[in-house]
């Protein structure tokens, strides 16, 4: 069990799973818009890859990378904040 003393480390955990979720969710809505299939990892994969690449999706590739990278990079700041916050 884990002893929270500081309201500082809460309250960026906090904000941490608000953006992640907030990036997540929009990324997931533009998977789902695009009907992307999980069936295997490498159509997905693919899949993704198309959903990112200017050629390939040219109305929204800007967004769907801002969403992608956000998302990576929150949860890896999150799990970074769990590593070192608490400890």
């Amino acid at each position: 069990m884990v002893n929270i003393e500081n309201t500082s480390t809460i309250i960026s955990t906090v904000i941490l799973l608000i953006l992640f979720m907030y990036f997540g969710v929009n990324l997931a809505m533009i998977v789902l818009e695009r009907k992307i299939s999980a069936s295997s990892i490498q159509s997905l994969g693919s899949e993704l890859a198309k959903m990112i690449n200017e050629t390939d999706n040219p109305d929204s590739y800007k967004q769907a990378r801002i969403y992608l990278v956000g998302s990576v990079l929150s949860l890896l700041a999150f799990f970074a904040l769990l590593e070192f916050g608490y400890a």
